[in-house]
């Protein structure tokens, strides 16, 4: 998997959580079923993507700082 996805996944499960603590904190009532729903998909919408561009900047760096390994072509051998 790569960072951007790791990222991501984390970042959906982050914005639910958010938005369930806002509820706790009484930043955001969740009693109706619609809006419920849409704070929920928001919130993980936005967290997807916000920890997706995260993923994809560490990814790069990381990679900029530790190349992959390149091995010798094969020689084939009649």
């Amino acid at each position: 998997m790569s960072a951007t996805s790791q990222g991501a996944g984390c970042g959906v499960v982050l914005g639910i959580v958010f938005v369930l603590l806002a509820q706790q904190l009484a930043f955001v009532s969740l009693s109706d079923l619609i809006p419920a729903i849409e704070y929920l998909v928001i919130g993980a919408v936005a967290g997807g993507l916000l920890f997706a561009l995260i993923g994809w900047a560490l990814g790069r760096r990381y990679l900029q700082r530790h190349p992959p390994a390149t091995e010798p072509p094969a020689s084939s051998s009649p």
